[in-house]
């Protein structure tokens, strides 16, 4: 005889997946302001948050954050990949559409970059931020 609830839980872990991946991101997305309004005080920014959909096998559909950070000289986004990652929980890039910088989450350590395995800081950011900012002469 078979369980006519199994389904049903199997539907409820993924509902849960799919809710903390959300919240992660979002967590993320409001950090990443909280950085952006304070680079804002040396730099001319705005930030745009967007709402993507997504879709993933075994979760479905959902809504997530996307910013998009204006520089004046071009734009660095910050878009979720996916919840499922080899070795994480979730990835997410920060891209001027010219250099890709790749974020892994993990509940035990956050936020980490592909890049050099470190977490995303504040520094991080920042660094990164340099990085991938358009025409970064124009601020020297």
């Amino acid at each position: 005889m078979t369980n006519p609830t199994a389904g049903n839980e199997g539907q409820l872990d993924n509902h849960k997946i799919k809710e903390d991946w959300v919240l992660a991101l979002n967590e993320l997305a409001n950090q990443i302001k909280q950085w952006v309004s304070e680079l804002g005080q040396v730099f001319t920014l705005s930030v745009q948050e967007r709402i993507i959909n997504k879709s993933e096998e075994h979760i479905g559909e959902y809504k997530a954050p996307m910013l998009v950070i204006n520089t004046g000289h071009g734009n660095i986004e910050v878009r979720p990949v996916g919840r499922f990652a080899i070795g994480a929980i979730g990835r997410v890039d920060i891209t001027n559409n010219k250099s890709t910088h790749m974020f892994l989450y993990s509940r035990k350590n956050g936020w980490i970059s592909m890049d050099n395995r470190k977490p995303l800081t504040r520094i991080v950011f920042i660094e990164l931020f340099h990085k991938l900012l358009p025409n970064i002469k124009q601020y020297n």
